[in-house]
């Protein structure tokens, strides 16, 4: 890990040509601020989006780190050189909580006594039905055939994933910029980032394709499919969305049928088009609804992204799980049995605990994606539907590929639970009847994309705002363009001012926590 990655702050830009190059008053801008800047294109294909990177004296992840980006931003767009820039920040809203100690009494005293049965989470999708599910002609099953993609911490040779689950021909590391995407197993304590996970892309992968055996390890959901394994970030608090944005560019071009994302943050235009292009390929894209931060994250919360909250035993929601009408479906996430380390020694010992989290829950459904896939044929599926697979998929899913419990609150966890034998045993929907390509609505309005991000109608935020701001119409419109990414960051950082915010009155210590992390123009139009 290069030593200023710690101090790297990175800007998504929209522009014509690459920033700096039309004049020297926006190199003199960013010179002013940026050590050593770059400037690279974001994607491998070229739509006029550019990142800009460089270091800065603040560690990423402070609130001042965030002030300076914030600030950047804005002077940035006074150039006048660019047509939109938002910062690409890391923030705490996918907590997670992780074992860092043999998961003992203390580790599992929320678990529900069924939780310890190994194959609780595959009977709660009716897994082993699936498989049995006869495929038709050209079919294959327990995903045989399927590639996942996965941007995550990396992989590791577990005994319960190892090799044969994995496609290490096609993994990528986006951090270090090469082909090996192995997880360096960084100790906890030793991580300079927030919430640090090792191995956590190992665990994940292992509810998907996990080789183990079924009396003492993990059985992935669909066995026979391969995880592509992308390391994107070091921690599972999101660090730097232009990564994630990377990893999806790349499992799409070494031609992945599935994309899982466990993780979440903020989000930004880059990650949402990366998003948008897998989709319009033919991909089926998912991600983490998100944990303990009450609404749904980046990337679940966009509209063309599946969103999976998390359940247990019994069909019970996850206390902590993300929810709300972002959320498509829900899957087992709670207590779950994954592939992990034991770090009370001196060297990390592969074992196998329980887990909770949004991460397994949709680790569960790309599973059961990848079973969809391969019993009807990937290449025939994307011949019938074209961009529109994802959207055929999603149509099933919410129809008959769902069980629903009964007292199901279906605004907040989703059509239901994953049904895996129902989703195979379900014939295909036409093509005719198929809306866009799966997704929700019209995502390209800031107004939309916060209303998504934290749960609740676009009417109704347009209120609250306009009361906050005295503002309405065209001129509301313009200043959450100009804002949206700000706003995002502190509706997300501080709950306080999020609820506040809702409830039209911003004050106390909202205003102290919120200044400090803002530029000079978000704390005048709205502070």
């Amino acid at each position: 890990m290069p030593a200023d990655r710690v101090h790297e702050l990175r800007l998504a830009v929209s522009s014509d040509g690459p920033p700096g190059s039309a004049g020297d008053g926006l190199s003199a801008v960013l010179s002013a601020v940026l050590s050593d800047w770059t400037v690279t294109p974001l994607s491998s294909e070229p739509d006029g989006s550019w990142l800009i990177a460089g270091t800065v004296p603040e560690h990423v992840g402070s609130a001042a780190y965030a002030r300076t980006a914030h600030t950047l931003v804005q002077q940035v767009l006074r150039s006048g050189m660019v047509s939109r820039a938002e910062a690409d920040l890391p923030v705490s809203a996918y907590a997670h909580p992780q074992p860092t100690s043999p998961p003992g009494p203390a580790a599992t005293a929320d678990c529900a006594p069924g939780s310890a049965d190994l194959r609780w989470a595959r009977e709660a999708i009716r897994c082993d039905e699936a498989w049995a599910e006869p495929a038709p002609p050209g079919g294959r099953s327990r995903g045989a055939g399927v590639a996942v993609g996965q941007p995550d911490t990396g992989y590791t040779l577990h005994p319960n994933l190892g090799r044969a689950g994995l496609d290490l021909g096609r993994d990528r590391d986006v951090i270090d910029d090469d082909n090996d995407a192995l997880d360096p197993l960084v100790r906890p304590t030793q991580s300079p980032w927030p919430l640090p996970y090792p191995g956590h892309g190992t665990a994940t992968a292992s509810v998907i394709v996990g080789r183990g055996t079924e009396q003492t390890g993990i059985v992935g959901v669909a066995p026979e499919a391969r995880v592509v394994p992308i390391r994107a970030v070091e921690s599972v608090v999101q660090l730097f969305d232009s990564d994630v944005a990377r990893a999806v560019d790349h499992a799409r071009a070494v031609g992945c049928q599935v994309v899982s994302m466990s993780l979440g943050g903020k989000g930004f235009f880059g990650l949402h088009r990366a998003i948008r292009r897998a989709v319009e390929s033919g991909m089926i894209v998912m991600a983490a609804a998100g944990n303990d931060v009450g609404i749904v994250v980046a990337p679940a919360s966009y509209a063309d992204c599946l969103a999976v909250a998390a359940t247990g035993v019994d069909d019970l929601p996850w206390p902590e799980s993300s929810r709300g009408p972002a959320v498509d479906v829900s899957a087992p996430g709670w207590c779950v049995h994954v592939a992990g380390y034991d770090w009370s020694g001196a060297e990390p010992v592969p074992e196998v605990h329980r887990a909770s989290g949004t991460s397994y829950a949709v680790a569960h459904l790309a599973g059961v994606a990848a079973l969809w896939l391969a019993h009807h044929s990937p290449a025939a599926l994307r011949q019938r539907y074209g961009p529109s697979l994802q959207a055929a998929f999603l149509q099933l899913l919410v129809t008959d590929g769902c069980r629903v419990p009964a007292g199901w609150d279906g605004s907040r966890w989703g059509a239901g639970i994953v049904d895996a034998a129902a989703l195979l045993a379900a014939p295909l929907p036409s093509v005719d009847g198929l809306a866009g390509n799966g997704a929700a609505g019209a995502d390209e309005v800031p107004l939309t994309r916060l209303g998504r991000l934290l749960s609740i109608g676009e009417d109704q935020l347009e209120r609250a705002l306009s009361t906050r701001l005295g503002q309405s119409g065209e001129r509301l419109h313009e200043t959450l363009a100009r804002f949206e990414g700000e706003l995002a960051y502190h509706l997300i950082e501080q709950r306080g001012f999020r609820d506040a915010l809702l409830a039209g009155t911003i004050g106390g210590r909202n205003v102290d926590a919120v200044r400090a992390a803002s530029s000079p123009e978000f704390a005048a139009a709205f502070l």
